[in-house]
């Protein structure tokens, strides 16, 4: 029996962890079956996808569907199953978990569940050819390693390695498909570490822990992370973490980690009481803000914060504090995506309840809500889109930084550029450094920092790696202080250069002089006036901008 198990990614670099499970528990029930695991992107040609995957004639095709490859599988169940009817099409995944019986693509098996959960009734009606409509699978305490060594060689190479060392979540969020499940299971700190290891041998660029609270356990969190911050010495590790579970000790142990290792993604959704109560999302929330400050302020670990839209009770008013209360706390990167209504949720039996108006198809946006109409909910999806733009992609670090440390309401700054933005058509058009660098200068004419607010983008942007400056940022004055820095600096200045690469530092570097106001903005403390020269070399922090040096003026 020739079997695929196909997964339609987001991008090329994702890798779906449940294609390795399916793959295991296949092996054990089907032993002399033919087993291929198969990779595309949602992003691909629709037809050549189709011919790649029925090329063989395989008899039963799995497919993990997710609320983002939806449309996509069920488009390539139908069209199989008018081509080649013989062929047995199974899905599985959170996507279909929840689907009525009449929203199942014609001629297609159903489970619902975790795979190793599945009655060997499956496996042999599987073999026997004629497969029921639906399968149930119950869950299991424990789940094995779903990786072979060949994966590493073949599927996962060049790939991020997903990585679960606990199922299920603590909290029942009504938004969530995990609110379904009850209770959290973790695998032994000790076959945590030995699979680990195995993964780390290989030296993936990212691991993604998909655990849902990955520091639910303080103890056993820290363990991992420092049994990692010894054995991942060439692995970005990414984690979904509680912001108000932290401990000292944990603390005092992330500080000494190396910028670029670990990643946290931390879920604040909103700070307005009622809305974390309707969605039954139990936070301290004033302890999870200052330890997101706390760990803002080591500065070695990306911290990517998300907010929702739309979520009950939550008003424009609220949104907007929210949002403040977020962006105070000067986050690497402010996630503020629209609610989505999955199938299943407790949400969706309250959307009259609500009156939540959300779209008919995946991935379920909400377009309206009792609280926030259409009309504001575009205002605020554009508002969320322009923070991406501007603050996400860090371009404007310091730019930034001097913007939360002299305005009162962050909101209204960035609902004053989208304004800019949607007069000018900004979001049609290429976003480029150049043209966002425009946007903001003409926004800060006249604002009581604008001289430094200049100064701070002719910074960023050559801190962002740029050889050259645009015209509206006054490049005659770059390198105005090279000859100078040329004839007096001596032959040899380590670390800088010696005599033997003097020549070559002076033509890779660049000279620009700041204001001490700007210099302070820019991270350079409380200088007097001088000059910053950028090497051309990027720097090991977080961002990877490129490296400085500062010569005070004597």
């Amino acid at each position: 029996m020739r079997i695929k198990i196909i997964a339609l990614n987001s991008r090329y670099t994702h890798s779906c962890l449940s294609l390795f499970y399916i793959r295991n528990q296949i092996r054990k029930q089907l032993k002399n079956s033919t087993i291929s695991i198969e990779q595309y992107t949602v992003n691909d040609p629709y037809f050549a996808t189709l011919t790649r995957i029925t090329e063989g004639n395989p008899s039963l095709i799995f497919f993990s569907v997710y609320i983002w490859n939806s449309h996509f599988i069920f488009r390539l169940a139908e069209d199989m199953n008018c081509v080649m009817p013989s062929i047995k099409i199974i899905l599985g995944g959170p996507q279909v978990s929840f689907l009525a019986d009449s929203d199942i693509p014609a001629g297609c098996t159903i489970v619902r569940g975790e795979i190793e959960g599945l009655d060997s009734a499956f496996f042999q009606d599987a073999k026997n050819g004629n497969l029921a409509p639906v399968y149930h699978a119950v869950s299991c305490q424990s789940f094995s390693f779903p990786y072979l060594e060949e994966d590493f060689k073949k599927q996962l190479q060049n790939r991020h390695i997903y990585y679960e060392s606990s199922r299920g979540c603590p909290f029942s969020c009504t938004y969530c498909l995990s609110s379904a499940e009850k209770g959290t299971r973790l695998k032994e700190i000790e076959t945590v570490k030995q699979e680990l290891a195995i993964i780390l041998a290989h030296k993936p660029q990212t691991l993604r822990f998909v655990d849902r609270t990955f520091n639910i356990d303080k103890k056993r969190a820290l363990e991992i992370w420092r049994f990692l911050g010894v054995q991942a010495k060439e692995t970005c590790c990414h984690f979904e973490i509680g912001p108000d579970r932290f401990s000292d000790e944990m603390f005092d142990f992330l500080k000494t980690i190396e910028p670029g290792r670990f990643q946290f993604e931390i879920g604040i959704q909103s700070t307005n009481p009622a809305t974390l109560a309707a969605v039954n999302r139990k936070i301290d929330m004033n302890l999870a803000m200052k330890n997101i400050a706390r760990l803002s302020r080591l500065d070695n670990i990306h911290l990517h914060v998300d907010l929702i839209l739309g979520l009950p009770h939550e008003t424009a008013d609220s949104f907007q504090k929210s949002f403040n209360d977020t962006f105070l706390l000067f986050p690497h990167y402010i996630q503020m995506g629209l609610l989505k209504i999955l199938p299943g949720t407790p949400i969706s039996h309250q959307v009259d309840e609500f009156s939540i108006r959300s779209c008919a198809e995946p991935p379920y946006e909400v377009m309206a809500t009792q609280w926030i109409d259409h009309n504001t909910m575009k205002r605020l999806y554009w508002f969320s889109e322009c923070v991406e733009a501007f603050y996400n992609t860090r371009f404007f670090k310091s730019f930034f930084a001097l913007i939360h440390e002299s305005e009162d309401n962050y909101f209204l700054f960035f609902n004053q550029l989208l304004t800019r933005c949607l007069n000018t058509d900004f979001f049609r058009q290429a976003k480029t450094q150049k043209r966002m660098n425009s946007l903001l200068l003409e926004l800060t004419k006249n604002h009581p920092e604008e001289k430094t607010l200049k100064e701070l983008l002719i910074f960023d942007w050559l801190h962002s790696g740029h050889r050259f400056l645009p015209d509206n940022l006054n490049p005659e004055n770059l390198n105005r202080e090279k000859k100078n820095f040329w004839e007096n600096m001596p032959q040899n200045r380590e670390p800088l250069y010696t005599y033997k690469t003097r020549n070559h530092f002076f033509k890779q570097s660049l000279f620009m002089r700041f204001s001490n106001t700007t210099l302070k903005a820019a991270g350079f403390g409380d200088q007097e006036n001088g000059v910053v020269c950028f090497l051309g070399v990027k720097g090991k922090g977080v961002m990877g901008y490129c490296k400085t040096v500062f010569f005070a003026d004597q």
